[in-house]
C-alpha cells in the first residue's frame, strides 16, 4: 500500500542508501574541499556582486543589511571578517556601472562554477558543459541569489511595516509581539536558503528535474545546514580547538574554510538525495 507507513520508512532508507552511494561514487568530498578553497577567493566578491546588484532595485543600505543578516545567521565563524571587509569595501567603492558590476559577479563565479558542476554529476542522466557553459550557469547562479536577495529584503520590509502598524491578528491580539511573529521573523533568512536550494537544484542540472523530486533535497539539505550551523558554533565555543593558537592570524580564515567545506558536502548531499529521488521515480514508471 502507499499509504503504508513502513512502506515509506522503506523508500526513504533506499533513497538515502543510493544518494550515500553516489556521493561517494562522484568524489563529492574531494570536490567539496576544492570548492571551499576557491570559496576563499569568491566569497567577497559574490556578497559584494549581491549587494551592488540589488542595489539597483533597492536602497544600497538595505540590501547590505539584509546580507550581512544572512552572513551571521550561517556564518557561525568569521562573521566580524566579512562584516568588517564588506563595509569597508562598500565605503571605498563610490558608484559601480554595469560593467563593473558584471566584472564582480565573474569574479564570483570561480567557487559556483565548480559547485555547479559537481550539483550536475549527481544527475546519472546529465551530460556535462563546457568551460564557457559552466561560466554562465554560475553567472546565472549569481543573478538568481540577487533577485532572491530583492525579493528577500522587500518581505522583510513589508514584514516590518506590518509590525509597526500593529495589525489585529485574532480579536485585540496584535500581530507584532507573538509567537507567530517572531517565528516567522526567525524563518526568513532559512526560507532565503531554501528557495536557493531549490532553484539550485531545478536549474543547474543539465537534464529534465521535476519541482517535487527538487523539493525533498532542499528541504534535507536546509534543516541539515541548520544542525550544522548550531554544532559548529557549539564545537567553536566549547574551547575543544583554539585555532588561533595552532595557526595565529590564520586562524578564522582556516576556520571559515572549515565550515564552508561541511556546508558544500551538505548542499552537494542535497543534490544527490534529489537526484536518488528522481532515479527512483524513474524507475516507478518503467
Amino acid at each position: 500500500m502507499i499509504g503504508d507507513p513502513r512502506e515509506k520508512l522503506r523508500a526513504s532508507w533506499a533513497i538515502l542508501s543510493d544518494a550515500v552511494r553516489r556521493f561517494g561514487d562522484t568524489r563529492a568530498s574531494e570536490a567539496a574541499a576544492s570548492i571551499a578553497f576557491y570559496t576563499v577567493f569568491s566569497l567577497f566578491p559574490l556578497l559584494l556582486s549581491l549587494i551592488i546588484g540589488g542595489s539597483f532595485i533597492l536602497e544600497s543600505e538595505q540590501v547590505q543589511q539584509w546580507v550581512l543578516e544572512v552572513v551571521v545567521e550561517f556564518f557561525p565563524v568569521a562573521q566580524q571578517l566579512i562584516e568588517r571587509n564588506i563595509r569597508g569595501v562598500l565605503e571605498l567603492r563610490g558608484t559601480v556601472g554595469l560593467v563593473a558590476f558584471i566584472g564582480l559577479a565573474w569574479s564570483a563565479t570561480g567557487a559556483l562554477t565548480i559547485l555547479a558542476r559537481n550539483i550536475n554529476r549527481a544527475w546519472t542522466e546529465a551530460s556535462p558543459r563546457n568551460f564557457f557553459q559552466d561560466r554562465l550557469v554560475a553567472l546565472g547562479m549569481v543573478g538568481g541569489m540577487a533577485v532572491m536577495l530583492v525579493i528577500s529584503s522587500i518581505s522583510s520590509a513589508v514584514l516590518n511595516v506590518l509590525a509597526r502598524l500593529d495589525v489585529p491578528l485574532v480579536g485585540e491580539l496584535a500581530v507584532n509581539g507573538t509567537s507567530l511573529w517572531a517565528n516567522l521573523l526567525s524563518m526568513a533568512p532559512r526560507l532565503f536558503v531554501f528557495f536557493i536550494l531549490l532553484g539550485l537544484y531545478y536549474g543547474v542540472p543539465n537534464t529534465k528535474v521535476r519541482w517535487s523530486e527538487v523539493f525533498w533535497g532542499a528541504l534535507v539539505a536546509t534543516c541539515a545546514g541548520e544542525i550544522a550551523t548550531n554544532g559548529f558554533s557549539w564545537y567553536l565555543s566549547s574551547g575543544i580547538v583554539h585555532y588561533e593558537l595552532i595557526y595565529g592570524s590564520l586562524g578564522t580564515v582556516v576556520a571559515l574554510m572549515l565550515w564552508i567545506y561541511i556546508g558544500v558536502q551538505i548542499i552537494l548531499f542535497g543534490a544527490h538525495v534529489s537526484a536518488a529521488i528522481a532515479r527512483r521515480t524513474a524507475a516507478g514508471r518503467r
